[in-house]
């Protein structure tokens, strides 16, 4: 559809191409009151943040460019770069509900962070990630001595 200045106007009818936003949508409305889910919109794709109430609990987000998505949970670490197949999108809304459920441990050193997530079936999904110059090596076994947190649920 074409608007007087000859511009595309959105289809608005159409489905989203970004398919984590009926997810988020969901978990908006069963987080009423417990978080805050923000949704904005940037060409070819959607990011999304969620905030909880809680201050011991843990916020994640993620970008879904329709071809790939970013969830992020924690600080440095949990950066999780998936593809856009089912079995993505299904491991994406797995650890969404873990870290509402508390079920998210992260290890802190300095310049990096472990975060694992344990999945409603019990498996444990682990993402290291830092912010430190290159060529910096972590102090061995910084995982077994940092400081680490145990995040709370939303509710």
């Amino acid at each position: 559809m074409t608007d007087e200045h000859g511009q595309d106007e959105p289809d608005t009818d159409q489905p989203p191409r970004t398919p984590t936003l009926q997810v988020a949508r969901q978990l908006a409305q069963e987080l009423a009151g417990v978080a805050t889910v923000e949704v904005d919109r940037f060409l070819g794709g959607i990011s999304v943040g969620i905030t909880p109430s809680r201050p011991d609990a843990c916020a994640f987000g993620w970008m879904d460019f329709s071809d790939g998505l970013i969830l992020q949970v924690g600080d440095y670490g949990g950066r999780w770069e998936l593809d856009a197949g089912p079995e993505d999108f299904a491991l994406l809304e797995d650890i969404a509900r873990s870290v509402i459920a508390g079920r998210v441990r992260e290890v802190f050193a300095p310049g990096r962070s472990a975060v694992s997530v344990t999945l409603a079936d019990g498996s444990v999904e682990t993402e290291i990630g830092n912010e430190v110059p290159a060529g910096c090596l972590p102090l061995p076994f910084w995982r077994r001595w940092s400081p680490s947190v145990q995040y709370a649920a939303y509710r």
